[in-house]
């Protein structure tokens, strides 16, 4: 057989490249599964889902104890836990003049969480750019840690804090972003076995809320959480 001559050989290998470098990119289909959705994740940013302030308390009192008739929301449920839970009261007080109604543990006694939940739908926050967006306004050493209930019961209490600060204070964070411990419902502490949650399914949850795992220091300067408002952003997923 005879060989090629070495300038054909090359015409030939260079025609054969550019049908390849002209050739169209092979098409992909962008793989989703349980709580991903195609596409990169700013793209697809959960909305807004759930939005809780709080209604005032009656006239001529600026706190009461935090009930279902003090929440703004009508197809949103409110839960307690722990034995402060009873205890967390809803404040407004008239000055300064902007300052809002707000969630205030100084006069719980024990440990206690807050949480609430859309009647209609579980939510699913388990895109990477998920959110919690709150206004708060912690004092002494308490910090304040989202917590969540799945729908399967398990109830998780999150390492994201916010700290003291002398103003409201608002913020932001990714669920995504979290490591997740037990918490005990009964009690609103740490659960018993001390074990991280590690990469816990958040595709449905029931309730999104908060806790600061302490007791309040009453009236005054001492140590208690204050939350304005939450904002939950998820996907909706029917119950």
């Amino acid at each position: 057989m005879k060989r090629l001559p070495i300038a054909l050989t090359l015409l030939l290998a260079g025609g054969l490249l550019a049908q390849q470098r002209g050739a169209a990119p092979a098409q992909t289909t962008p793989q989703t599964g349980r709580g991903q959705r195609p596409g990169p994740a700013e793209d697809n940013r959960p909305p807004l889902f759930l939005r809780e302030t709080w209604k005032e308390p009656p006239a001529g009192s600026s706190e009461t104890p935090v009930t279902q008739e003090y929440v703004a929301g009508a197809n949103v449920e409110m839960k307690l836990y722990g034995a402060g839970g009873k205890e967390v009261n809803v404040v407004h007080h008239p000055t300064p003049k902007d300052e809002p109604t707000y969630i205030w543990s100084g006069l719980t006694t024990s440990s206690w969480a807050v949480t609430l939940r859309d009647k209609d739908n579980f939510v699913d926050l388990s895109s990477p750019v998920a959110k919690i967006k709150w206004r708060t306004k912690m004092a002494g050493f308490h910090l304040l840690r989202p917590v969540l209930k799945l729908a399967d019961g398990t109830m998780l209490v999150g390492d994201h804090t916010e700290a003291f600060s002398t103003d409201w204070h608002e913020s932001e964070f990714a669920l995504a972003d979290v490591r997740w411990r037990g918490l005990d419902p009964e009690h609103a502490v740490e659960a018993s076995d001390g074990r991280w949650r590690p990469a816990p399914d958040l595709s449905k949850v029931d309730e999104v809320g908060f806790t600061d795992l302490s007791a309040g220091t009453g009236h005054g300067t001492g140590g208690f959480a204050r939350v304005d408002y939450i904002e939950v952003y998820g996907f909706p997923v029917k119950r």
